[in-house]
């Protein structure tokens, strides 16, 4: 399957088995569902259409051009390009504490990937190195936007309609770039089970949580989490495909988890000068 394949089944798959959900007073209740105003709903629908969607296309595409681990270290970049805009465009404190948890979580994510070491960059994947990064800074983008909608309805509502917005680029962007973005799709028995894990468990799951989440957490706080994903995925490749433990695990394991608990103190901080205040 082609970039632009996998892009239109799996987020095509995805808003079906959501607007399904949605469609149940439990889910709705469950996710605290709230559609927002019509201006809201425009805007989310655009952020989909002309930030997530591009990003992901670039993710897709720049993985054709690059190897995982160097993919891998761009992408533990994007919590700070996230929390950048955060500072910036939604006025959230950018106090030392929640600086040091992101500066921490980087660093551990940084030594479970490549060590105590600068990645070896190779100079053909220079054309998907710089495809990731600016994959990255769109999706950090995105988010932004997405949260000012959030805080004014749900986030599961405005996941929904950044996914309409989203399918519509996937379709449109292989018609005006039919060369660059070509339509393959051949489904066999583990793309279709590929699939059903991404709409299911990164999509319906994750997002969800996630989108939940940024209602009432900071997203420049809350971005920290995502740094979880470099330990998390050494772990899976030990037990799934014998993959040695290294030191290097276990010492950006403990600096990740560091990270989250100074941003969790971060968070208990904000409360009780909030109450303190009232």
């Amino acid at each position: 399957m082609s970039p632009a394949g996998i892009a239109i089944v799996r987020w095509t798959s995805f808003a079906i088995v959501l607007f399904a959900a949605l469609s149940t007073p439990w889910f709705r209740r469950l996710t605290n569902a709230r559609w927002p105003s019509k201006r809201d709903a425009i805007t989310a629908v655009c952020t989909g259409a002309l930030l997530w969607a591009p990003s992901h296309l670039l993710y897709y595409s720049a993985l054709g051009k690059t190897s995982t681990v160097e993919g891998t270290v761009l992408n533990t970049t994007s919590p700070i390009w996230t929390a950048a805009l955060a500072f910036l465009f939604l006025r959230e404190r950018a106090d030392k504490n929640r600086l040091l948890a992101l500066f921490v979580g980087f660093a551990g994510s940084w030594i479970v990937i490549v060590g105590f070491r600068l990645p070896e960059m190779a100079a053909g994947h220079t054309t998907g190195n710089m495809l990731y990064v600016l994959g990255a800074l769109i999706e950090a983008a995105a988010g932004v936007v997405a949260v000012s909608v959030i805080r004014r309805s749900s986030g599961i509502t405005v996941l929904a309609l950044q996914v309409v917005g989203a399918i519509a680029t996937y379709c449109i962007a292989p018609l005006l770039l039919p060369h660059q973005l070509p339509v393959v799709i051949h489904p066999g028995t583990v793309a279709i089970g590929s699939l059903a894990y991404l709409v299911l468990f990164p999509g319906l799951l994750c997002f969800g949580v996630w989108y939940r989440l940024v209602e009432f957490a900071p997203l420049s706080l809350i971005v920290v989490s995502l740094l979880l994903q470099s330990p998390l995925s050494a772990l899976l490749g030990y037990f799934a495909l014998g993959e040695r433990l290294t030191t290097e695990l276990a010492i950006g394991s403990l600096l990740i988890f560091s990270a989250l608990i100074i941003g969790s103190l971060d968070r208990g901080r904000s409360q009780t000068l909030e109450m303190a205040d009232n």
